[in-house]
């Protein structure tokens, strides 16, 4: 999992630890560092390495658990955006599989680097809650880890999802998923019981949901699915990352068991109806 720049005199550790949880009417929230501008930047510059985007252009998405999702909704022939791209791995990843993509991304200093590190990677600086586009103009609308980081919610970031989409395209959008782990563990008491008094980071939401937040917007559900079990156990299992680290079969045992059973994300695909016009 990614790990955050920190003090080079002090051991880095997973960034997702040291974050306090607490549950309110069916929604999780995390609280700790706020996510904002400058806490992205850092996010993100840790990992523009040399590497980043080589990688990210030799991905087989075909065998990836969210690529081979993305390769099936996302059409060569379309016209395809991610909205809040950070440093832009899906769009490359995505571009190099032959998708028509570009990104948008409101960090302007990471945008800034972005372009140093791959000048011809299309991804701009742009805010997802006011695209500088027309009505109608994609066939998809991408966006992973993005819309749970508004404290009100993220009905703004799919209105405007749904008005940049042409009738009939696409939104494929990926949440922190409140599932049947963390469910399970709300009812044994082992999050906070009451709201902390720190900075808001995320929501994570269960399947009912997120599913009518899109409904409302006026989008058909057309798919969802839990992702990313292994993340998910890292987080919330204690012993699990030391173990699955030093047993690798642990790992893939894991990911079998609870493969679009639970996850730390959940992916929804939606649809805006043919007839929007």
């Amino acid at each position: 999992m990614h790990i955050l720049a920190t003090d080079p005199r002090r051991p880095a550790r997973p960034h997702w630890q040291g974050r306090r949880r607490h549950v309110s009417k069916g929604r999780m929230a995390w609280y700790g560092e706020s996510g904002n501008e400058r806490y992205w930047l850092a996010y993100w510059k840790a990992r523009l390495t040399p590497e980043y985007y080589t990688e990210a252009e030799s991905a087989q998405l075909q065998f990836d658990e969210l690529g081979r999702l993305l390769l099936s909704y996302m059409s060569p022939d379309g016209l395809h955006l991610e909205a809040g791209c950070g440093a832009g791995y899906w769009v490359a990843a995505l571009a190099r599989a032959g998708r028509h993509i570009e990104g948008i991304e409101y960090a302007r200093e990471l945008v800034r680097l972005v372009r140093e590190a791959n000048s011809s990677l299309p991804v701009r600086c742009e805010d997802a809650l006011a695209i500088d586009r027309p009505d109608g103009v994609y066939d998809t609308y991408l966006s992973i880890g993005v819309v749970e980081h508004r404290v009100e919610g993220p009905e703004p970031f799919l209105a405007e999802a749904f008005r940049v989409l042409k009738p009939g395209g696409r939104i494929l959008i990926a949440v922190p998923y409140y599932g049947p782990l963390r469910r399970f563990k709300q009812h044994l008491f082992l999050y906070e019981s009451e709201r902390p008094h720190l900075p808001f980071f995320q929501y994570g939401f269960s399947k009912r949901d997120f599913v009518r937040l899109l409904r409302k917007e006026g989008f058909y559900v057309e798919f969802v699915q839990p992702l990313y079990a292994h993340r998910l156990l890292q987080e919330e299992l204690l012993g699990y990352h030391w173990l699955s680290t030093r047993l690798h079969f642990v790992r893939r045992m894991a990911e079998h068991l609870l493969y679009k059973r639970d996850g730390h994300m959940l992916l929804v695909a939606g649809q805006k109806p043919e007839n929007n016009l």
